[in-house]
């Protein structure tokens, strides 16, 4: 017989598509339960396990997120056995409590990470705009190479011309 745990994820989870994460994974693992955001910003989840690998895989899946999401950041998952089975749904299903001051936050969010990705840009166009000037003094100092390069090829002609003059002179000479 399956019994509920409760799984309280802490770290930074909510206002970072941790929820819908979960519900894959729960999903593809055919677990039944729930997941929803709790207001000590933890988020929580109400799941059916009627075996000891399983829910240990599940919880080592969670964790594992933060290696594939940077955004999300878990510093530990408690379990609790609740001692009673709850009947769910099939599947991990989110709950949402979304409600105005939910949305707010996590456009707060969006704009936060706006705003950090439009600080990164402005780091990599001051890059671009250092090679570009490193670009222009190479080519610079390759106009100058081609520069000098004409002169040669100037000189050798006129050395060409010069032994072509001595040539004719000595002929007649003879």
């Amino acid at each position: 017989m399956a019994t509920t745990y409760e799984l309280k994820i802490c770290g930074q989870v909510q206002h970072v598509g941790f929820r819908d994460r979960i519900e894959d994974i729960g999903r593809g693992l055919g677990i039944d339960g729930v997941v929803y955001n709790y207001k000590d910003e933890t988020v929580r989840i109400l799941a059916n396990f009627d075996d000891e690998e399983l829910k240990e895989f599940f919880k080592r899946s969670i964790k594992f997120l933060e290696k594939k999401d940077n955004l999300i950041k878990i510093k530990e998952i408690e379990e609790k056995e609740l001692n009673a089975f709850i009947e769910f749904p099939k599947g991990i299903n989110r709950i949402s409590a979304d409600d105005l001051l939910e949305l707010n936050k996590k456009l707060d969010e969006g704009v936060k990470y706006i705003k950090m990705i439009f600080g990164v840009l402005e780091e990599v166009k001051k890059g671009q705009d250092t090679i570009i000037k490193g670009q222009d003094t190479i080519i610079k100092g390759q106009d100058t190479i081609i520069k000098g390069q004409d002169t040669i090829i100037n000189g050798q002609e006129e050395i060409k011309e010069i032994l072509k003059d001595i040539r004719d002179e000595l002929k007649n000479r003879n």
